[in-house]
């Protein structure tokens, strides 16, 4: 029996990036999946494939394929040209992925949390396809660099490394099921305290020129390049690409950093059918439902609670099922409230069955629609299959898009299933909202940085896009989106900013000319005015600068400058005004002052040991000298007229590296989804070699074999396919030979080429010892001689 999952906290969904066919972010893929749009090459098929059925050998034009692969930003990430070129392009594509979700989190910046990584990958088809055809052309082999650029195994360290990681690094491979399974093993981390913030995802991709495959009956691709996930018409899923990652981090620290929570894992749990099913590629109706059950006592969550499920959903005639019996089993419970439907979808007859990637495919499905109160419908779907029951269960299976009409939680299961019987499930729910805090400031720094001026502009354009898009930013969302820029960002040498008053302002500082500022090296520090003027200065940024007040009673115990003597409160808050500015970044090879605050001056120069500052004070006479100083390049000027803000965005265009935390000290500013950086890709791609001449000859029709010894054939058959060198002719297919569904397909497809019949496709079932099938075939020899 399977033991209970302990009590672990919820878990945030803080950001999320993808790369789907057509759609190169979330909102496509968001876009697509609630207009029901078909992202494969099937959609604009010209009649080559076929429209409803295929038979064994037949070519169906029928991929979901992510654009662009070739191309990567292999400077972003500092690679070299020779290693782009020979990298497994899943690498490369995952790597610029979950760049993007630390951004769409804000955690691209400095931070002190232990970041973790949990992913794996698909099928490496470029090496095989063309990175060792190439390398056993030129002579080589055994290229280390090339070994370290492909292997999965580094997969995860690769990401670590590149986007500075130290927390875990492991890459999972669990088949279908291999990035919610990474999802469950990131949750279970941060439980434990593994790590603070953790990325988790997947990636599987097909090759630019694959437009389809060749059909075999009963296996899991569709005859007509169309999934369609529970219809009675389904056939098989399609081949997709596409990658995701999600970061995640413990609900009670997302909500104190006031991070954007997209959705809350409640549960997860992660299984294996084990051997008590039938085959090793076969689906088990007990290990599903067990994995589901699991997850939701781990949430505490009641199966009447759930009012949607994102299936797996392959449209393949075991899987759905399967499926829907091990759903049936948790979710139609006899109490369920009769006017509280339950929902499933499934993702794959849009984008096809991304396999690695499949799960956080469906994850960030539900994690939008939880969020959103929108739930997009599954396409294609008509007629339930007959194999399942529909009507006598509380689920709904349409591919109409509706609102998320049930009261209560918005709560979602997920669910993952893969070849070798690796299941995962994941149960979510809808994030309360939290409203961004009023800023007690009334100008926002907008800062930008990028590695060319060409990327800073996009960046700009980006921004001033989402600031004037449809949904309306208010004040308090335009600190936010300052905070996330300051303190959520990545810093490179092209710098850009703007002291902004709000959005309007914003959007048209963003779009109006400008260059990036020259970087400057050597900075000056100077107090001009007089006692008055600098106590008064002084007055006025403790009204509104938080910083300025704790700086000022680090200096004296207290922020009040009232009481003192004008020389000692225009002194003390001139040199409140330069702690701020040490605190933020800024050093100074020299300070100038008035003659009345030359002793604040010389003691701040010297080092601002606080035992002295009451004499230094002290010190300061009755001079109305202001000082004659002008600002320049390098120099900072504490005067009448100082404005923090102005400086903080003219030190961050200059180069300074601005301590962003520091300047909101503790003001409640969180994190907001916004534009990722504008990669500028070029093509790193081999060539796919070119076939030989026997390659290219053109293959005759195979005739029948000799049929005069038929258990002979059958037994060379099977010994192909299994691998064996011999097989006893009453030894059981399953049983003592091991042999699964993938086998069994293999062997009835080689059996029906070869002797021109239509078996079953799954004869090894029917007929499971090589006496059993050699009979079959010597009847269906007969029949056909006598027909």
């Amino acid at each position: 029996m399977q033991q209970k999952p302990t009590y672990a906290p919820a878990i945030a969904v803080i950001g999320m990036a993808a790369r789907f066919a057509g759609a190169e972010n979330v909102e496509q893929y968001w876009t697509n999946l609630v207009d029901g749009v078909e992202c494969s090459n099937r959609s604009d098929a010209d009649g080559t494939g076929p429209d409803r059925a295929g038979r064994n050998g037949t070519f169906v034009r029928g991929v979901a394929q992510v654009a662009g692969i070739e191309s990567f930003d292999a400077d972003h990430f500092r690679i070299q040209p020779t290693e782009a070129v020979i990298m497994d392009p899943q690498q490369r594509v995952l790597l610029e992925v979950a760049a993007e979700a630390l951004e769409d989190a804000g955690y691209a910046g400095q931070h002190d949390a232990v970041v973790g990584v949990f992913v794996g990958s698909g099928e490496n088809h470029y090496f095989r396809e063309y990175v060792a055809p190439t390398e056993a052309r030129a002579g080589r082999s055994g290229d280390v660099r090339v070994t370290l650029a492909n292997e999965k195994d580094f997969l995860a360290p690769r990401l670590a490394f590149k986007l500075g990681l130290n927390g875990p690094a492991i890459t999972v491979q669990t088949g279908c099921a291999t990035a919610l399974s990474a999802v469950a093993l990131a949750c279970s981390a941060l439980a434990a305290g593994d790590c603070d913030i953790a990325l988790a995802g997947g990636v599987s991709l097909l090759m630019p020129d694959v437009e389809g495959y060749t059909y075999t009956e009963s296996g899991i691709l569709s005859a007509d390049g169309r999934c369609r996930a529970f219809d009675a018409e389904a056939s098989g899923t399609i081949p997709g690409s596409g990658a995701g990652v999600v970061v995640l981090r413990r609900e009670t620290d997302a909500q104190a950093a006031r991070d954007r929570r997209r959705a809350v894992i409640r549960g997860w749990a992660v299984n294996n059918d084990g051997g008590s099913r039938g085959g090793f590629t076969v689906p088990n109706i007990n290990g599903q439902e067990a994995v589901i059950r699991a997850a939701l006592a781990r949430a505490d969550i009641k199966p009447d609670d759930v009012g949607y499920v994102e299936t797996h959903g392959t449209g393949t005639a075991i899987g759905d099922p399967v499926e829907f019996e091990a759903l049936r089993r948790v979710f139609a419970t006899p109490g369920r409230p009769a006017g509280k439907p339950l929902v499933l979808g499934a993702v794959k007859p849009s984008i096809g069955h991304t396999d690695a990637a499949a799960g956080v495919a469906g994850l960030i499905k539900a994690a939008l629609t939880v969020e959103r109160a929108v739930v997009p419908g599954t396409l294609h779907f008509r007629t339930p299959n007959p194999e399942i029951d529909l009507d006598s269960t509380p689920f709904v299976l349409t591919s109409e898009t509706r609102a998320w009409g049930a009261e209560g939680p918005r709560i979602a299961g997920v669910s993952s299933f893969g070849l070798g019987g690796s299941n995962a499930h994941v149960v979510l729910e809808a994030a309360p909202a939290m409203p961004a805090a009023d800023s007690r400031r009334s100008r926002q720094v907008l800062a930008l940085s990028a590695r060319s001026d060409e990327e800073l502009d996009r960046m700009r354009e980006r921004l001033a896009d989402r600031l004037a898009g449809a949904a309306p930013v208010g004040d308090a969302e335009l600190a936010d989106i300052a905070y996330t820029l300051g303190v959520g960002r990545a810093r490179y040498a092209r710098r850009w900013a703007a002291v902004v008053t709000g959005p309007e302002d914003a959007v048209a500082q963003l779009r109006a000319p400008g260059e990036a500022t020259r970087p400057t090296a050597r900075w000056s520090l100077a107090l001009h005015g007089t006692p008055a003027e600098l106590a008064a200065m002084g007055e006025r940024l403790v009204s509104t600068q938080p910083l300025l007040r704790s700086a000022l009673v680090e200096l004296r115990g207290q922020a009040d400058l009232r009481g003192l003597a004008p020389e000692q409160a225009g002194a003390l808050a001139a040199l409140g005004v330069a702690r701020v500015l040490l605190r933020l970044g800024l050093t100074f090879a020299r300070v100038d002052a008035p003659s009345w605050a030359r002793s604040a001056a010389q003691w701040l120069a010297g080092g601002g040991d606080p035992a002295t500052l009451e004499a230094a004070l002290a010190a300061c006479t009755a001079d109305s000298d202001s000082g004659s100083v002008r600002e320049g390049a390098g120099r900072i000027v504490v005067g009448p007229s100082f404005d923090l803000t102005d400086v903080v965005a003219a030190a961050w265009r200059a180069g300074v590296a601005v301590d962003w935390a520091a300047y909101y000290g503790d003001e409640p500013r969180g994190r907001v989804p916004l534009p990722t950086y504008p990669f500028t890709r070029r093509r790193f791609w081999l060539e796919r070699p070119e076939t030989t001449a026997a390659d290219r000859a053109p293959q005759t029709a195979p005739s029948r074999v000799d049929t005069t010894d038929i258990p002979a054939f059958v037994e060379k058959v099977w010994r192909g396919v299994l691998g064996v060198d011999r097989v006893q002719h009453d030894a059981h297919f399953l049983d003592v030979l091991g042999g699964d569904s993938l086998h069994a397909v293999e062997i009835g497809a080689r059996l029906n080429e070869e002797l021109g019949l239509d078996l079953p496709i799954d004869l090894p079932f029917i007929a499971p010892t090589i006496e059993a099938t050699s009979t079959y075939i010597e009847k269906a020899l007969a029949t056909e001689k006598t027909s």
